[in-house]
């Protein structure tokens, strides 16, 4: 694994830093852009891969990725949900 650019995309949780990759994080991007709006494993691809090769799994892996960043758990998901045959949806917690 290639680890993240240090000078690159990067967010906070609980004031420390949380790295991501560049493709992870414009994943977060599109996501958190819109709250309660479900995006398609292909409309992710499109919107940040384009039409470029993609290996099985990219999204999934990435998904992943943003829930570590945002300590967030797949099995009770505050932030990011997974809507199995739909896509994902970013909610927006209020604080």
């Amino acid at each position: 694994d290639i680890p993240p650019d240090r000078g690159g995309p990067r967010l906070l949780r609980a004031g420390e830093l949380q790295l991501l990759d560049a493709r992870s994080f414009a994943v977060l991007c599109l996501l958190a852009r819109s709250p309660g709006q479900v995006f398609s494993p292909e409309e992710i691809l499109d919107e940040v891969w384009g039409h470029h090769d993609v290996p099985p799994g990219a999204v999934g892996q990435v998904v992943a990725l943003i829930r570590h960043a945002l300590g967030d758990d797949a099995k009770q998901p505050r932030y990011l949900h997974a809507l199995p045959g739909f896509g994902y949806r970013f909610d927006r917690q209020e604080p």
